[in-house]
């Protein structure tokens, strides 16, 4: 506070404030969220989210910015948010699995279904361990999480196989992931690409897993001795007594 002379008092008067610096707390792309027609809190929340460096601007394209202009301010944060808080280290197509989140947010708004708060995932440093060790890919989009395919060229050279390579499997839990099911089906011979289906509302494995061999003779013979259906059984019954 400065001291002033008012009708010949002293009293105390109030220093001019500077001016707030907005562009502190935001990226170089917050201005053109909001050029793009997006609400100044939805600009300012996905801004944070470039920020934390799990995504970056350059990430989403035109099509997922604008669907998510169409959501009103609420739902738009609630989108984010849940986008936020995905586990994102083994997404390839970012904006495409944004999308993803954003017509499961729809597809809830019509059942009249609350939006969950996102369930437990995979243990990631076990994920982490057996890419390292395989040396496979993993790409996680919100409806799949494709495991391999093609699988490294030290473990499989030839051309994709074809039918006769391709085996679905149910009646699995849904706390079951990579980590597990890879090893127990490398007993079999080598993994072309394993598929686990995922319910994007639920959030959850689907009891329907697609495992592509790199052998169509190996298949045929397992499968005409049985031992295919038995170890599938054998997998269902050693996650059930955990």
């Amino acid at each position: 506070m400065a001291a002033a002379e008012v009708n010949g008092s002293s009293a105390p008067v109030k220093e001019e404030e500077e001016p707030m610096d907005v562009t502190a707390t935001h990226t170089e792309n917050y201005q053109t969220l909001v050029d793009a027609g997006l609400p100044q809190k939805v600009a300012e929340s996905l801004d944070n989210i470039f920020q934390t460096g799990l995504v970056e601007y350059v990430d989403l394209d035109e099509r997922a910015i604008d669907a998510l202009r169409e959501f009103n301010e609420e739902g738009a944060l609630t989108v984010l948010q849940q986008f936020k808080e995905s586990d994102l280290s083994h997404v390839q197509n970012k904006s495409a699995f944004l999308c993803g989140v954003m017509k499961t947010y729809r597809q809830r708004e019509k059942q009249g279904s609350k939006v969950q708060e996102s369930t437990k995932g995979p243990d990631e440093t076990k994920i982490k361990a057996l890419l390292e060790r395989t040396g496979y890919t993993l790409d996680v989009t919100t409806g799949q999480r494709k495991y391999g395919g093609p699988p490294p060229e030290d473990v499989f050279k030839g051309i994709q196989p074809g039918i006769g390579t391709e085996v679905f499997v149910g009646k699995i839990p849904r706390d079951l992931y990579e980590d597990e099911l890879v090893p127990l089906f490398e007993s079999a011979g080598p993994i072309w690409d394993l598929r686990l289906m995922m319910d994007p509302l639920s959030e959850k494995l689907l009891s329907l897993h697609l495992l592509k061999k790199t052998s169509v003779i190996r298949m045929i013979d397992m499968t005409t001795f049985g031992k295919l259906d038995v170890m599938f059984f054998f997998i269902a019954q050693r996650v059930s007594r955990r």
